[in-house]
C-alpha cells in the first residue's frame, strides 16, 4: 500500500468507480484517503438509509425523510412482479439495498430469494436442509440476512429454534451468498435457541438473538468466524418486568427495545445505557434512521421526530417522545393493516456476481 499515496486523487476515483459496491464498502476500510475518496465520489456511498415499510407483499420507501416531508411514498417492490399468483411472501431483511423474501408455502424451510429492486434482479437462494414436517410453518421467523462489512460476504442465518415444538433446530444453519452448501454450526452446551419473537439483528459482523430458557439471555455469533461469543449478555435489568420485547439496531449499535423504553449497548462493552422514552408505538425491527426517531401514532400515520432540533425533553442522556410531540408525518398508508419497518439504500449491486457455481 506505500505506493497508492503517489496516485492522483483523480487517477483513484476513477479506478474505485469501476468496483462494484460491495467491493467500494471493503475498499473504505483501507486508510482514511480512500475512505474519503469513496464517500465523496461515490454516490451510493452518500445515500442514507431511508425507512422501507413492507406491507405483505409490497415494498415501500419514504420519499422524503425530513422535517418538511409531505408525507409520500414509493412503492419499490411487488411480490407479483417475480411471480404473477397468489404468493404473498414474508420479507427476511434487507442489506445494502437487497431484499431476503421467503415463502413459507412452497417447501420446508421455507422458499428464500434475494432480490434487488432497483435492477429488478432476482437470486434463488439453496434450500435449507431439513425434514418434511407436513405443514406450513412460520419459517421465515428464524433467518436472517446480514452482511460483513471486512470481509463483503453476504450471508443467510437460520438460528436454533422450535416451530411451535413441530419442529426443532438444535444447531445454527449458515449459507454464504453464492455457495450451495449449508454449514451447520453447534452452539453452546448451555444451549442457544432462539426467541423468535424478540426478532434476530445482525450488526457490524455479528448475529445476535435472545434464547430461551432459565437464563434469558442475548446470544451472539460472529459471521466472520463462524462461531458463537463464549459469553451471553445478560438483558436490561429493566425489561424483566416486561412481558413483550425486542431486538433492534440504533446507530450501529445492538438495541433492546421494551415499550416505552429503549436500551442501547455501549460500544466494547457488555453494559447498556437508557437511550429513548417513548410513548407512541415503534415501528419493527427499525425505528432510528440518522437523526430521525420513527413512530407509529395511528393505522395509517408514521411520524418522524428529530430530537436534537425539536423540543422533546433530555433527561439524564434519555430521549423522551411523548404524545404531544406529534412530528411530521412522513408516511401515509394507503391501506390499514401489519407492517414492519427495515432500512433501505438504493444499490445497483449486480447479484449475478452471486450465483453458486454450475458443476
Amino acid at each position: 500500500m506505500a505506493m497508492e499515496r503517489y496516485i492522483p486523487t483523480d487517477t483513484l476515483v476513477e479506478i474505485l468507480l469501476r468496483l462494484p459496491p460491495s467491493s467500494l464498502r471493503r475498499a473504505r476500510l483501507v486508510c482514511r484517503r480512500w475512505c474519503d475518496v469513496v464517500n465523496k465520489h461515490t454516490t451510493e456511498m452518500q445515500s442514507r438509509p431511508r425507512p422501507l415499510i413492507w406491507s405483505g407483499h409490497v415494498a415501500y420507501v419514504v420519499g422524503d425523510l425530513s422535517p418538511e416531508s409531505t408525507g409520500s411514498l414509493e412503492e419499490l417492490w411487488r411480490t407479483s412482479r417475480l411471480r404473477p399468483d397468489d404468493w404473498y411472501p414474508q420479507l427476511v431483511g434487507t442489506c445494502n439495498g437487497l431484499l431476503c423474501l421467503c415463502d413459507n408455502e412452497k417447501q420446508s424451510g421455507g422458499s428464500l430469494t434475494v432480490v434487488n429492486p432497483a435492477t429488478g434482479e432476482t437470486l434463488p437462494v439453496p434450500p435449507l436442509p431439513c425434514g418434511d414436517p407436513g405443514r406450513s410453518l412460520g419459517w421465515h421467523a428464524a433467518y436472517n440476512f446480514a452482511y460483513h462489512p471486512t470481509t463483503g460476504k453476504y450471508k443467510v442465518v437460520h438460528v436454533p429454534c422450535s416451530y411451535n415444538r413441530c419442529y426443532d433446530f438444535e444447531t445454527l444453519q449458515l449459507l454464504t451468498l453464492g455457495e450451495t452448501t449449508w454449514r451447520d454450526v453447534s452452539p453452546p452446551a448451555a444451549g442457544a435457541r432462539c426467541r423468535l419473537s424478540a426478532g434476530i439483528v445482525s450488526i457490524d459482523g455479528v448475529t445476535h438473538w435472545v434464547k430461551v430458557g432459565g437464563d434469558t439471555r442475548i446470544v451472539s455469533f460472529d459471521l466472520d468466524a463462524e462461531c458463537f461469543a463464549s459469553t451471553a449478555m445478560s438483558l436490561p435489568r429493566l425489561s424483566a418486568k416486561h412481558g413483550a420485547y425486542n431486538l433492534t439496531e440504533v446507530h450501529g449499535r445492538l438495541g433492546f427495545v421494551s415499550l416505552p423504553d429503549v436500551w442501547v449497548l455501549e460500544q466494547g462493552r457488555q453494559s447498556w445505557s437508557h437511550r429513548y422514552k417513548l410513548q407512541e408505538g415503534i415501528p419493527c425491527p427499525h425505528f432510528v434512521y440518522g437523526d430521525c426517531v420513527l413512530i407509529r401514532r395511528d393505522k395509517l400515520g408514521f411520524y418522524g421526530h428529530w430530537p436534537k432540533s425539536s423540543p422533546s425533553l433530555l433527561w439524564g442522556g434519555v430521549i423522551h417522545i411523548g404524545h404531544k410531540d406529534h412530528g411530521t408525518l412522513v408516511a401515509t398508508m394507503p391501506t390499514g393493516g401489519y407492517y414492519l419497518t427495515f432500512a433501505y439504500v438504493h444499490t445497483i449491486e449486480p447479484l449475478n456476481a452471486y450465483m453458486p457455481p454450475i458443476n
